[in-house]
């Protein structure tokens, strides 16, 4: 079991990166990355059915909770390590907090930049 570290993001890298280990597949073999698409798509679907069924909200986190972890298999297989993926995570948090009324509009479901 994973020891808890008190970073979800960087226990739950590690918990699905041992689980390849125990089951003897290497989470950074390139030759594995369509089967991890594959088994991505899979899980999105997942998510997607139980988000539109919407009535059991612990399905719908384990299924999301379940995308996330073949996410990052799936750029494990790519090169990009747990590392990278914080750090990027960390970008995107940046980025989303300096997005204001001023710079950007809600728009189609989106959140868009204003156009100059």
């Amino acid at each position: 079991m994973t020891e808890r570290t008190g970073d979800p993001f960087r226990d739950l890298a590690d918990s699905s990166l041992n689980f390849l280990q125990r089951f003897g597949v290497d989470p950074a073999d390139r030759s594995a990355i369509e089967d991890r698409i594959m088994i991505f798509e899979e899980e999105v679907r997942e998510l997607t059915e139980a988000v539109r069924e919407g009535t059991d909200l612990n399905h719908i986190g384990e299924e999301a909770a379940d995308v996330i972890v073949t996410i990052i298999t799936m750029c494990h297989s790519a090169g990009v390590d747990t590392e990278a993926l914080i750090e990027q995570a960390y970008r995107v948090v940046a980025k989303n907090d300096a997005k204001t009324h001023e710079t950007h509009i809600f728009k189609d479901g989106k959140i868009r930049r204003r156009k100059a």
